[in-house]
């Protein structure tokens, strides 16, 4: 498995308290299953905002991402697009 550059340790140290982390670090996700540091496999059901509908790293949404990406990734709110 891969070493992580940030472990339990490190990110009880640096992150604020608001929530009650995973006994674990993801290392990687696909659909609504993700994997730890450890190669263990587990269902995704904290999920974050987008993962709950679109589950994680769907190869038709990466498509459409990386069009975006390499058209226009992000501005501020003071612009219109489409």
């Amino acid at each position: 498995m891969t070493t992580p550059t940030v472990t339990r340790q490190t990110f009880d140290e640096v992150m604020v308290p608001v929530f009650s982390p995973a006994p674990f670090v993801p290392d990687r996700a696909e659909g609504s299953r993700v994997w730890d540091t450890d190669g263990r496999e587990y269902i995704d059901f904290a999920c974050g905002i987008a993962v709950t509908s679109l589950g994680h790293g769907h190869p038709e949404l990466l498509k459409v991402l990386d069009e975006q990406g390499r058209k226009l990734w992000h501005i501020g709110n003071g612009y219109t697009n489409e």
